[in-house]
């Protein structure tokens, strides 16, 4: 079956919330597998069992062959542990997660939910402790925002902006005496304000950080490779509806132009109604008409469903992985968790038939 070639895959990167659904599939299919998300719903924590911290937790599957573990990362704390293992020394990890500036810096930089993401996908690949990791990845306006995230701190951390903050005093240095003045004040205001010396703090930092600098910019060049990879694959998770469509059809125009393997669609929310050829005629009116007509309208919008999945399908060339379909709530246990993953066990070709 087409979807299951996902669980010969490395490093599953969903773009989408079904993750879960595919980790569980793949445990079923007995691959020692893991699902990583960032800030989960609280239907999707609980279902999931996790607890507080980043994981692993492992996930109760009863008879299934394989294990699943299911990491709920914290961005803080896994920006910290980044840099605990970049460092050189555990002397020089402490001297920057005890600076000030680095505490109120890493609050934004390790916000950055779709880095923190990727970067856990990294540890768990490299040495190899998973056969399986999926990856449940925020939604993103552009493939930029996701793909460039592991080039973003090191950028900013080999750039010359960030090399002259090294000596902050030359930036006055080689201001005129009128623009010294003005910084100088500011300096010195913001100085009484926050009872920091700014320049020394901003000394400290960077001459803190600059031993990590490198290494930063080495793993987001091995994070990249890992992406692009024949072992990884990307699966588009789409709600059957034009307007998405329209924009999944954008987005694998920008994955494919970056050379990132994309596996095919996991349709969320489908409806699937055959055209009724039977009778209510054991029904008396106005029920009769009633059903009639509510049938009628889940068909055609069945057909909207298909014709949305067909269109999908022409211009991208994606097969259609899994139809999953719509569900008056977000699945709360590990049982609804199971009943979704179940459909990655069969294709979607029933839906793109609909008539």
């Amino acid at each position: 079956m087409i979807a299951r070639r996902l669980w010969q895959k490395s490093v599953v990167v969903c773009v989408g919330p079904t993750a879960a659904a595919i980790a569980l599939a793949a445990a079923y299919s007995g691959r020692r597998a893991a699902v990583i998300t960032v800030d989960p719903a609280p239907r999707l924590r609980d279902a999931l069992g996790l607890r507080e911290g980043g994981g692993p937790h492992r996930v109760e599957l009863g008879r299934a062959v394989g294990v699943l573990d299911a990491y709920a990362l914290e961005p803080k704390r896994t920006f910290d542990a980044i840099v605990e293992r970049l460092a050189p020394s555990t002397e020089a990890a402490q001297r920057i997660l005890e600076n000030r500036l680095y505490r109120e810096l890493s609050a934004g930089l390790s916000g950055s939910a779709d880095y923190v993401a990727i970067a856990k996908v990294y540890d768990l690949i490299d040495p190899p402790r998973y056969q399986t990791v999926v990856v449940d990845t925020p939604p993103s306006a552009h493939v930029e925002d996701l793909l460039s995230a592991p080039h973003r701190l090191g950028t900013l951390l080999a750039s010359r902006a960030f090399g002259l903050l090294q000596a902050p005093g030359s930036v006055l240095a080689g201001a005129t005496s009128f623009t010294r003045m003005m910084l100088g004040a500011l300096l010195s205001a913001l100085e009484r304000w926050t009872g920091i010396d700014l320049l020394a703090e901003i000394a400290e930092f960077t001459q803190a950080v600059k031993d990590v600098a490198p290494r930063f910019g080495e793993r987001a060049e091995r994070m990249a490779a890992v992406l692009r990879a024949p072992s990884t694959a990307f699966v588009l998770v789409v709600a059957p509806e034009p307007a998405v469509v329209e924009s999944a059809i954008d987005f694998y125009g920008e994955l494919a132009a970056g050379g990132f393997p994309v596996a095919g669609v996991v349709a969320n929310r489908v409806l699937s109604f055959p055209k009724w050829r039977g009778s209510a005629d054991r029904y008396p009116e106005p029920l009769r008409g009633r059903l009639v007509r509510n049938y009628e309208q889940l068909w055609r919008l069945s057909r909207r469903d298909a014709l949305a999945l067909r269109a999908l399908g022409a211009e991208t060339g994606l097969p259609l992985l899994a139809a999953v379909p719509l569900r008056s709530e977000a699945p709360a246990s590990i049982d609804q968790l199971v009943e979704m993953a179940a459909y990655f066990g069969a294709e979607g070709e029933a839906v793109l038939a609909v008539r």
